[in-house]
């Protein structure tokens, strides 16, 4: 019959499903770039204070960097804390220090980009595990005439391993708490690398952003370590320091840049590990350790989350333990 027309056809349905996915994705990424402009404008506002209103006790290294130290206790026997990647720094160190025997006059050091410590928004040398221990070492050669003791947490502890290897003199001993030579970038850590995006998601997931204090302490409301009132402000002072995001950002940009793991059978000192099993260090990567270092003491907390805090007398004694 003339002028007739085939029926349209209906859409296939992967076709369908295609143009939806499409829409989504759109949605997400409109959402995503919006997200990610407002909380740009936010930290503008929020990082408006500058270190030298604070008037702070820091050490200037011979590379230039500014550290905040905290000398604590009259003892004898020098100790030095370092913390992890953590914008509140040193503060963290609160309940091992209370715990510690009087014996010691500790030494807090808040590693550069961190707590209350010269910001560096580039990336670049300054920010490698190498470099910290260079500029640590001269802190503490400034304020001490003898081997130290030095206890770190994650990445304070691999500045305290790599301190160890390059200038055995200045090290009596080493603590190390919860250190993952061997790890890998999470999530996390992959999407703050990103341009403009990663600084927003650095802000959201390590300073004054929404993720942020369920990160520091999410097992608070489980009966697990709540900060103390002090350290939420010294926590809170320190997010407010200008260019604290892009310091944090420009470190995780940054390769390590370690000696250590590959010369960790090198250190000399003592060493004492403390692994808390219920917290983000895998057992192979502390077999790989036990390995390298087969004289070193080992302790498995099987309760705790991250051991300084929850189990902050455990870690006193095994700094004592160590001590000449």
């Amino acid at each position: 019959m003339a002028g007739l027309s085939p029926p349209p056809r209906n859409e296939a349905p992967t076709r369908v499903v295609a143009r939806i996915l499409v829409l989504i994705l759109l949605v997400i990424g409109a959402g995503l770039t919006v997200w990610a402009a407002v909380t740009h404008q936010r930290i503008d506002l929020t990082e408006d204070v500058g270190l030298i209103e604070l008037e702070l006790d820091q050490v200037e290294t011979e590379q230039g960097t500014l550290l905040n130290v905290v000398i604590e206790g009259e003892g004898t026997a020098p100790l030095v804390l370092l913390h992890d990647f953590d914008v509140a720094g040193s503060v963290l160190w609160d309940g091992v220090v209370s715990a510690l025997d009087p014996k010691f006059q500790t030494m807090r050091v808040d590693l550069p980009g961190f707590g209350f410590s010269e910001r560096i928004p580039n990336e670049g040398p300054r920010h490698t595990v190498a470099s910290m221990a260079v500029e640590v070492g001269d802190a503490i050669g400034q304020r001490f005439d003898q081997p130290v003791v030095i206890a770190g947490v994650g990445l304070g502890g691999e500045v305290a391993a790599e301190i160890a290897v390059i200038d055995p003199d200045l090290v009596a001993g080493v603590v190390m708490v919860d250190v993952d030579f061997y790890q890998r970038d999470g999530w996390v850590a992959f999407v703050e690398k990103l341009p403009w995006f990663g600084t927003a998601a650095t802000f959201a997931f390590e300073t004054g952003g929404s993720f942020a204090v369920e990160r520091w302490s999410p097992m608070c409301g489980e009966g697990g370590w709540c900060p103390t009132s002090s350290q939420v402000a010294a926590r809170d002072l320190a997010n407010t320091i200008e260019e604290t995001t892009d310091s944090l950002r420009a470190f995780r940009r940054t390769p390590a840049a370690s000696v250590v793991p590959s010369k960790l059978a090198e250190i000399t000192a003592p060493v004492h590990y403390l692994w808390s099993q219920q917290g983000e260090v895998p057992r192979e990567s502390v077999d790989r350790v036990q390995e390298a270092l087969p004289d070193a003491q080992f302790d498995v907390l099987a309760e705790a989350w991250k051991a300084h805090l929850d189990h902050a007398g455990d870690v006193a004694r095994a700094i004592a333990g160590i001590a000449p």
